[in-house]
């Protein structure tokens, strides 16, 4: 059985001071229970920070890797467009990757580089004319930190039109991590372009042997 308890004044219902007090009090306490006390707070953010500061490796490699392939996809992109303009113009085009300080042998990571696919006539001497000849071209501006070079062969080589192959054989390597090279490379019999890990599988390419 519930009791009601009521008080008239004026004729008007009023609750006993009683009740009242206690509902106040029920009400201070239900807002106490809510909050957080300085020292939760604390311990929260320093389980938050111990979670980011153990999972920043991994999301660096991620960013790393995911650089780096796409460097590798772009290229391959760009060798079979260079490929597909040769036949379809009829006419042998040159694929240049080009540094200012001649460095192109050399793994560099400061992305001053550009890879061009030009006319065969086009005088390529810097990146700025590679730049102004390109019918297509990649930036390394885009890819600083990934170290590249390529091999002697591969500096300037022609695309033949009719079986879309390039003149010579060599390769592009990049990298961030420098155990795990990633090499692309056009098969100068059958033109395939194809990506390998030239020490093993990562990355999600095979091992170049």
């Amino acid at each position: 059985m519930i009791l009601r308890y009521r008080h008239v004044y004026k004729g008007n219902w009023v609750m006993p001071r009683g009740m009242v007090q206690s509902l106040h009090h029920i009400h201070f306490n239900s807002w106490k229970t809510l909050g957080f006390t300085l020292l939760e707070l604390i311990m929260t953010l320093a389980i938050v920070a111990i979670l980011v500061s153990a999972a920043a490796p991994s999301f660096s490699h991620l960013i790393d890797s995911n650089k780096v392939k796409r460097l590798a996809t772009e290229i391959e992109w760009l060798l079979v467009q260079a490929k597909s303009e040769a036949v379809m113009r009829n006419e042998e085009l040159k694929v240049h990757f080009v540094r200012d300080d001649s460095g192109e042998l050399t793994y560099q990571d400061d992305g001053d580089w550009i890879l061009a696919v030009t006319l065969k006539a086009a005088v390529i001497t810097d990146r700025a004319s590679a730049k102004n000849a390109a019918i297509a071209l990649i930036d390394g501006q885009d890819f600083k930190r990934v170290s590249i070079k390529v091999s002697n062969n591969y500096v300037s080589y022609t695309i033949d039109p009719i079986r879309a192959t390039p003149s010579n054989l060599g390769s592009y390597w990049l990298y961030i991590d420098s155990s795990q090279d990633v090499k692309v490379m056009i098969n100068k019999l059958t033109g395939r372009v194809r990506t390998c890990g030239e020490t093993g599988e990562y990355y999600g390419y095979k091992s170049c042997s």
